[in-house]
C-alpha cells in the first residue's frame, strides 16, 4: 500500500472534474482507465511531430472562428486572412522582431478580434522558431493576460496557446512556476477536460510536483469556488504523479494537505466534494493505511467510508 504503481489504474476525466468516477456521494459507478506516466511522456514526444500540422490546422480554425464571430457582430460576411500587424501595414520588410512586437501590442492593448489574431499568430512564430530566450517571457507574460479577460472564450484560446507554448519552450519556462500556475489555475474560461489534463501535465514535468505543492497548499485553504476546483484538479494531477524522489517533500505537507483536503469533502458542490475524496485516495496509495488514517479523524463515517471503498476498490483492480 506504500507507493504508487502507475500502472495501476486510475480516475480518469469526468465533467468538472479529472475522474472516471462520473458519480456524486450517493451514486458510485466505477470506470477505470490506466495511465502509465512514461508512456504520457512518450506520447507528448512522439506527438511533437504532429504538432506542426496541428499549429497549422489550429491557426486556422482560431482565425475563422473569431472573424465570423467579428462578423456575426457587424452583420457581415467573414473572409478569412492572416495577421496583418497595423503598425507595420504599407511596410516593405518586416522582421521578426517587428512580427513580435506588434503581437505583443495587440495581445496587451488590441480589442478582443485583435488578440485573438495575435493569438493564431503567437501559434505561427511557434512553428516558425522566432521565439527564442530575449523574447520568450515577454509573450508568456502577454498570453497569460489575456487569461485573465471576461471573454471566456478568447481565455480557452489563450490556455490553447500556452499549452503548445509550454511545448515548444520548456526551458524557457522555469523559474516562473508561481506566475504560469496562478494564471492558469484562476483563468476565467477553460479548456475540454482532456485538454486541461494535458495542460496540467506539462506543468508537473515542466516545475516538478514538490514546487507546485508548494503553491497548491495555501490556495487550498484560501481560495473559493469555482478557483477551488481547480485547485483540487491540479492538486489530484499532481498527487498522481508522485513519484519516490518526491515523496519526502509531500509527506512533510501532509498534515496541512489532508486537513485542508478533508475539509472540502463537505463542500456544497458535488465536484469538489468528489475531487477531495479521490485526493485523500492518492493520498491513501501513496503512504498506506497507517500513515493516513490518522490524518483522516475530521471526516465524517459517511465520507471515511467513501473513501475506503475507492481505495479498496483500486486495490483489488490491481491485484
Amino acid at each position: 500500500a506504500g507507493g504508487i504503481n502507475a500502472e495501476y489504474g486510475r480516475f480518469g476525466s469526468s465533467p468538472g472534474s479529472f475522474t472516471s468516477y462520473d458519480v456524486d456521494a450517493e451514486n458510485i459507478n466505477p470506470e477505470e482507465r490506466s495511465v502509465n506516466t512514461s508512456l504520457n511522456k512518450l506520447n507528448l514526444s512522439k506527438q511533437s511531430e504532429q504538432r506542426d500540422k496541428s499549429i497549422s490546422m489550429e491557426a486556422q480554425v482560431i482565425t475563422n472562428s473569431s472573424l465570423n464571430n467579428s462578423a456575426a457582430l457587424n452583420g457581415a460576411v467573414a473572409v478569412p486572412h492572416p495577421f496583418s500587424p497595423p503598425s507595420l501595414n504599407g511596410s516593405t520588410t518586416v522582421t521578426d522582431q517587428d512580427t513580435v512586437f506588434t503581437v505583443l501590442e495587440s495581445l496587451l492593448g488590441g480589442s478582443p478580434a485583435e488578440k485573438s489574431g495575435a493569438l493564431v499568430e503567437t501559434l505561427n512564430l511557434l512553428k516558425e522558431d522566432i521565439i527564442n530566450e530575449e523574447n520568450s517571457y515577454d509573450l508568456l507574460s502577454a498570453i497569460l493576460c489575456c487569461t485573465e479577460e471576461e471573454d471566456t472564450e478568447l481565455v480557452s484560446k489563450a490556455l490553447k496557446v500556452l499549452n503548445k507554448f509550454l511545448v515548444y519552450q520548456p526551458d524557457h519556462m522555469q523559474g516562473h512556476c508561481e506566475e504560469v500556475v496562478t494564471k492558469i489555475i484562476k483563468a476565467k474560461g477553460s479548456l475540454q477536460p482532456p485538454d486541461l489534463e494535458q495542460l496540467y501535465q506539462l506543468l508537473i514535468m515542466i516545475y516538478k510536483p514538490e514546487a507546485i505543492l508548494g503553491l497548491l497548499l495555501p490556495m487550498l485553504q484560501n481560495e473559493i469556488y469555482p478557483v477551488l476546483l481547480s485547485v483540487i484538479n491540479l492538486l489530484y494531477s499532481t498527487l498522481k504523479q508522485n513519484s519516490p524522489e518526491t515523496q519526502g517533500s509531500l509527506e512533510t505537507a501532509l498534515p496541512g494537505l489532508c486537513a485542508a483536503v478533508c475539509m472540502h469533502c463537505s463542500h456544497v458542490e458535488t465536484n469538489v466534494r468528489k475531487q477531495s475524496i479521490f485526493c485523500l485516495v492518492e493520498l491513501l496509495l501513496v503512504f498506506g493505511t497507517d500513515k493516513i488514517d490518522l490524518l483522516l479523524e475530521s471526516l465524517t463515517v459517511s465520507q471515511k467510508k467513501l473513501v475506503y471503498l475507492y481505495y479498496n476498490r483500486h486495490q483489488r483492480n490491481a491485484r
